[in-house]
């Protein structure tokens, strides 16, 4: 019996960090010095000529996907994780497979197809964020359920197109054995609006969201609040609605409470993982009947240290710092607000 399982994506990650000098150009023309602190006079894009040759001032290897994200930040925490997914014959499904044991992550329900490559995607960091190409090998069809799923809670990650098929399989699968489900949905989802979900979101405990994907989701245009979002996501009816909002700091709330909390202060490196990190100290603090405000100071702790590292895994915290953390730290007044 497991405590969780998650089901998505397992993948190699290529981190790559370009020249500054190489890749972004002020509006009004010139050159920009690394030292330039005037960020409002650049665009937000990265620019590289066509058939141009751009320098990397380093790269770095590591594993990723949020479902494996997600299973090694758990198994860290002390859970009992396996994780439900399929990779390649390949080089790169040794990595995963080897670095997800060496966390105590479970690797049986993982399938290979001896026909595919494993899916990777190339990173491209930029300031301590990032622009990803993906490159999704296989898709919801290919994450097989067991038909004894022997777990206490799933934890759905983002999938791709012709996602219904799995949706329905574990609304069947929680519905009948009585399993949590905590749900981060992907872009394809997203776009697909509420509607899409069929009666998955009657049998979620949690649903994961950011800010800007909740507001799609929930289908309010202009500007709008987390509670407002919040407000419309539970209607739809996921127990806990969680909604993480980067430097702001995360939101969480029931049908009758409502909770804020500010960020952890970081020395940001680089942010792959962070909404993983956060997702797994929260889920680990609901699966030990926490309270939700100590969830997610707990979740803005672990998703802080993984910023301070490249990958998504490299920087995951153990409960006993993270707790040390949540104490020790004084939460400005201003960040802690709930009702």
């Amino acid at each position: 019996m497991y405590d969780v399982i998650t089901i998505g994506d397992a993948m190699k990650d290529i981190f790559v960090f370009p020249s500054i000098d190489e890749m972004e150009k002020p509006i009004e023309g010139g050159k920009i010095s690394p030292k330039d602190k005037d960020a409002s006079r650049h665009t937000k894009f990265l620019v590289f000529g066509y058939g141009d040759k751009i320098t990397i001032s380093d790269i770095h290897y590591d594993v990723g996907g949020t479902a494996c994200n997600v299973a090694a930040g758990l198994a860290k925490l002390g859970l009992k994780t396996s994780i439900i997914t399929t990779l390649g014959k390949d080089n790169e499904a040794q990595e995963i497979l080897e670095k997800l044991r060496r966390v105590g992550v479970n690797t049986s329900n993982i399938k290979i197809n001896k026909e595919k490559k494993t899916s990777f995607s190339v990173i491209i960091s930029y300031k301590g964020e990032r622009s990803i190409l993906v490159f999704h090998s296989f898709g919801p069809e290919d994450f097989i359920i067991p038909k004894e799923l022997e777990t206490g809670w799933i934890y759905l990650g983002p999938v791709g197109e012709g996602y219904k098929s799995l949706y329905s399989k574990i609304t069947s699968s929680a519905a009948e054995k009585n399993i949590k489900v905590a749900l981060n949905p992907g872009a394809v989802q997203i776009h697909d609006g509420l509607i899409s979900f069929g009666g998955l979101l009657r049998v979620t405990k949690i649903l994961f969201v950011n800010k800007e994907e909740g507001q799609k989701l929930a289908g309010i245009s202009g500007v709008s609040t987390p509670r407002e979002i919040i407000e419309k996501l539970l209607a739809a009816g996921p127990e806990i609605v969680v909604i993480t909002d980067g430097k702001e700091g995360a939101y969480a709330a029931t049908e009758e409470e409502f909770f804020k909390v500010g960020a952890y202060p970081a020395n940001k490196v680089e942010s792959t993982g962070a909404g993983d990190a956060f997702a797994s100290a929260f889920l680990f603090g609901i699966i030990k009947d926490e309270k939700i405000f100590d969830c997610l100071k707990w979740g803005v702790v672990n998703s802080a240290s993984a910023i301070e590292k490249y990958g998504a895994q490299e920087g995951l915290l153990g409960i006993t710092t993270i707790k040390r953390r949540a104490k020790e730290h004084k939460w400005p007044a201003d960040t802690l607000r709930f009702s």
